[in-house]
This record gives structure tokens, C-alpha cells and sequence, in this order.
């Protein structure tokens, strides 16, 4: 919705896809630069400017409510404290973060008010009864954590809420997807093709471009404090598919695969998680002390036989086991997901930590966690190793009883197949590897080909 109203500042002339976005912000915002090169519009829009995907140093006073003291002013600041990792525009990684600053510069825009834009320009045209202001509770529905626990809504600054804030109910999301097949008033149409169509790297204005099984698809998927959606359109079938769920479901897989099937596409729905008890040997391979970001955590088992976690500074929780081998704490939402360790009883060395739609990967304290993976097949030694392709997301290529592996933060291990010098495929999920080598002839980084997407990673 919020490139929706870039598309509509475009199609009248205001803006263009390459202006600066410093040019719609306030003029003495500090905004991160690489010599001549600048934030883009096109570089929000497709996720590619380099930005994280939360503000530096956001530390919110509660974390159930992560937006809630986020001002226009301190979000601009933030960009100030940006250090670029990669060249600006080269490649993807989704940023809240980015997007509030895109929000914001359009509601500049739009003399200041980002909910009376998309009510004039989106809502009152497709008949749609949307909202984003956080003082109108009583039309909204109850959210929940993954357990089945009541949570409060995310609330933030309104010029802010292009993020994902909108409050809308399933017939409204229904007439916006129908706009976006190409159904709907001439003026709303255009301006909706004008975002759908490719920009870069994976991407139209914000929605993701996927091709799956012949299948030219848009997409986004996403979710706030106890509630999930995702929009998928196929427009040369003339088919939409809008899930709304009242969990928070980002965590945990979301809703792509139900989403997909129900589109007309050959892909498994996944089983609902199921509490379970945890083996006992897994439970004693998890505790000990680990460094979570810039933070540690312990994980002990109780004398009552419970197994409890404590982040370092605040409360204490449990962690209970689910059906598909993860933990999960029964107060928040949140997923904890073994990574190295476990055979034959050994300490887990590492796990990957999935909160708010981010990853990061934990730590044993003292142990050699970082040792790059063994593979013993010559035709394979050369790949073993971790890749980063992006702060949150690396790349792991082992070997794992006789078989190829790749291992993804914060997923399971999928078996690879080689293709052909320095290049595997991964058919379990469409994607290609390729190996790139330095003068002397060593692997020195990785490049992942998936959904039209191309992310390059320098070997740890």
C-alpha cells in the first residue's frame, strides 16, 4: 500500500523512481551516503538500500510493543549511525527499518498525513472501510502468540505505519487484491500496475516476484504484535489468494505454503506444530551459556523438570519442545532452533533465535562454534564452509552421512546436488549455489540464485 502511493506520487509527476529519498526528508536529516551514491527510491522500494532491518540502537521500552516510542525524529537519527555493509543497490535484505523512512518522506508528500493518502487515494476509491489509527480498538480483533495467549496490538507513529500498520478486515483485503488483478476504478488500476511491475533484484515496488512452477507470481507476507497476512496474486491466471490470521505466525513459518497451495500450485501444507515433550537427551545438549547478539542467554533445567531460559537483563521463561524439533518460550513469541550439536548426545554448539521476523544465531560461550564444516569428498572439500550472505542470513555447506548439505540460518539441513564445476542445486527448494574462487583457486564466496532473487556472500 505505501508503494501504491509512491506509484500515485510518480504517475503525477512529484517523484521518480531514482530521485534521493533525502530530497522528501527533512533537510537536516544526517542520510547515509557511499561517496556520490545515495538512498534511492528504487532502493527502499526493492529492499537494496544497504539499511538494516531495524533502527540502530532501537531499544523499545516494551518489547511486546516494539514501535510504540519510535518518534519521527528518532527514526531519522537512526540513520545517521548507519554503517553500510555492501555497496547501496546491490542487494537485498529486508528492512523495516527502510520502509518507515519511505513511509515517512511519502507522507511529507502528502502534506503530512499518511492515513488521509491512502483513505483518499486507496481506501474511499475500492470501497475499502481500512484504518490505521491506534485509538480505534474497538473495530479491531483480539490478537494472539503462537501458544494461544491473548497479546495487545503493535501500536506506532501514523506517518510511520506504512511498515505494515494498516488495519483491515478480509472483504477489504478482498478488494484489494481484485485492484490488483485489474479489477477495480481505471485511476487505482494504473497506478496499481505501475508498482507491480519488476524493478530489481526480486522485487516490483515492494511486492516480491516469484516464479514458481511456470507460475509468475506477486507476493508479501508479513505480520505485527499476534496477527499474520499474506497477499498473493497470480495475474495471468487472474487468481488472489488473502490469509488473515489472528497469530502471530512470522516466527513459525507464516502462511506461504498454505497460501500457494490454495493458488493451485503443487505445495505441501505443512502440519500444524504440536506441543511434545522433549527427548531428554536433546533437553541436556541445550543447556549451558550462550552469546545471543549482544547479549547472553542460559538455558538450565528447573528441579521440577522444566527447562528455563534468562536473557541477559530480563525475566526468566520457559521453554517447551514442539513437533518439529524447536523450542519455544510461553509467554512471547519466539523460536528456538537447534543448528549444531545433538549427534550422538553432544552439547548443541549453536541455535538460531526467530523474534519479530529476524534471525539471529546464538553461540556456545567457549565452545569452538565457528569451526568450518568437514566434507571428505573430493569432489566437494572446496565448498564446506559458512557464507554470509546477508547480517541475518548465512549460508552453511557441510557433509552429512555421504550427502551434500546446505543449511541456511534458521533452517533445516536440505540435501544439494552437484551440477557442474563450482555449482550445486538445491531441488528441495529451487535454488542454485555457485561457487566463486580468488587467484589462487580457493572458494572465497557464494552466490544463491532462488525466486529471482541473487544474493552474494564472502566465506567466514
Amino acid at each position: 500500500m505505501t508503494a501504491f502511493l509512491v506509484a500515485d506520487l510518480i504517475e503525477r509527476g512529484r517523484w521518480s523512481l531514482d530521485d534521493p529519498i533525502e530530497k522528501f526528508l527533512p533537510a537536516a536529516t544526517a542520510v547515509p551516503r557511499q561517496g556520490d551514491r545515495q538512498i534511492l527510491v528504487r532502493d527502499l522500494l526493492t529492499h537494496s538500500a544497504g539499511l538494516p532491518a531495524l533502527p540502530p540502537d532501537m531499544q523499545p521500552a516494551d518489547p511486546a510493543n516494539p514501535y510504540a516510542d519510535l518518534t519521527e525524529d528518532k527514526l531519522l537519527a537512526a540513520l545517521g549511525k548507519v554503517q553500510f555493509q555492501r555497496p547501496i543497490g546491490s542487494q537485498p535484505e529486508y528492512s523495516n527499518f527502510g520502509m518507515m523512512v519511505m513511509s515517512l518522506a511519502v507522507a511529507r508528500s502528502e502534506g503530512g498525513n499518511l492515513e488521509a493518502a491512502l483513505r483518499d487515494r486507496l481506501f474511499k476509491p475500492l470501497g475499502m472501510s481500512a484504518f490505521i489509527s491506534n485509538s480505534v480498538v474497538e473495530r479491531s480483533a483480539q490478537g494472539h502468540i503462537p501458544g494461544g495467549t491473548r497479546t495487545s496490538a503493535w501500536t506506532i507513529t501514523p506517518n510511520l505505519a506504512g511498515v505494515g500498520m494498516v488495519k483491515a478486515s478480509l472483504a477489504d483485503m478482498e478488494r484489494y487484491a481484485r485492484a490488483g488483478l485489474g479489477d477495480g476504478p481505471e485511476d487505482v488500476i494504473a497506478r496499481m500496475r505501475r508498482a507491480e511491475q519488476p524493478v530489481a533484484n526480486g522485487f516490483a515496488m515492494n511486492w516480491v516476484h516469484q516464479s514458481i512452477q511456470g507460475h509468475d507470481l506477486l507476493m508479501h507476507e508479513g505480520g505485527t504484535g499476534g496477527f499474520s497476512a499474506l497477499v498473493a496474486l497470480d495475474p495471468v491466471q487472474h487468481r488472489a489468494v488473502v490469509l488473515l490470521a489472528d497469530t502471530a505466525l512470522t516466527d513459525f513459518g507464516g502462511l506461504g505454503d498454505i497460501g500457494l497451495s490454495l493458488l493451485g500450485l503443487d505445495v505441501p501444507v505443512q502440519a500444524p506444530r504440536q506441543a511434545t515433550a522433549a527427548p531428554a537427551a536433546l533437553r541436556h545438549s541445550l543447556v549451558g551459556d550462550y552469546q545471543l547478539g549482544p547479549m547472553s542467554m542460559r538455558i538450565w533445567e528447573a528441579s521440577d523438570g522444566r527447562l528455563m531460559a534468562q536473557a541477559q537483563g530480563q525475566a526468566a521463561f520457559e521453554l517447551r519442545h514442539d513437533s518439529y524439533g524447536d523450542f519455544y518460550p510461553t509467554g512471547f513469541a519466539a523460536l528456538l532452533t537447534p543448528l549444531l550439536g545433538a549427534e550422538n548426545d553432544a552439547p548443541i554448539l549453536r541455535f538460531a533465535w526467530h523474534q519479530g521476523g529476524g534471525v539471529l544465531e546464538a553461540h556456545r560461550l567457549g565452545s569452538e562454534a565457528t569451526v568450518a564444516p568437514v566434507i571428505t569428498n573430493p569432489a566437494w572439500r572446496d565448498w564446506a564452509g559458512e557464507f554470509e550472505l546477508t547480517r541475518q542470513f548465512s549460508l552453511r555447506v557441510f557433509e552429512q552421512d555421504g550427502h551434500l548439505m546446505v543449511q541456511g540460518t534458521g533452517q533445516p539441513g536440505v540435501v544439494a546436488t552437484s551440477t557442474g564445476p563450482d555449482r550445486i542445486e538445491i531441488a528441495q527448494v529451487g535454488a542454485i549455489v555457485e561457487f566463486e574462487r580468488d587467484a589462487g583457486g580457493r572458494v572465497v564466496a557464494a552466490v544463491l540464485k532462488q525466486g529471482g532473487q541473487v544474493l552474494r556472500g564472502p566465506r567466514r
